[in-house]
């Protein structure tokens, strides 16, 4: 009598566990759709819109990506026949970040040139040599 009462708790659990596991997966559908409204460049979590065209005559696909705050605005000519709308947000994120790390390096770069032009370059050059300890190795190979 104890083994069938365990089983059907057991069983009962499992059907529960699956039910709870599929609502969160629809959860996690919804709040990343939620996310595509969200513009990479202003933050606006509800300006962005992303619309995918197919042409008939051609079948060739095309994706618009526009942001209605910022005026954030790129197109994509031709996007692979299973490309989505995740899949667009997922390349204008990245062709977002990579503008922003090229503008970050550019900003370094120039910061940096400044203060080299700001001070004098030997006496940069005597102190960092002076800081740094003498480093030598020998290598010797080994008798065969």
């Amino acid at each position: 009598m104890q083994v069938i009462d365990m089983a059907k708790r057991r069983s009962k659990w499992r059907r529960t566990w699956q039910v709870v596991k599929k609502m969160m997966q629809e959860a996690r559908k919804v709040k990343a759709y939620e996310s595509l409204k969200q513009c990479p460049v202003c933050g606006n979590p509800h300006s962005l819109s992303i619309s995918i065209k197919t042409d008939k005559s051609s079948e060739k696909r095309s994706a618009e990506v526009v942001c209605s705050v910022c005026g954030f605005e790129h197109r994509f000519d031709e996007i692979p026949s299973i490309a989505d709308e995740f899949w667009v947000y997922s390349k204008v994120l990245d062709i977002v970040h990579s503008e922003t790390v090229e503008k970050k390096k550019e900003e370094v770069v120039e910061t940096v040139s400044s203060e080299v032009a700001g001070q004098d370059v030997e006496g940069a050059k005597a102190t960092s040599y002076e800081e740094e300890p003498e480093i030598s190795i020998d290598i010797e190979d080994e008798p065969q």
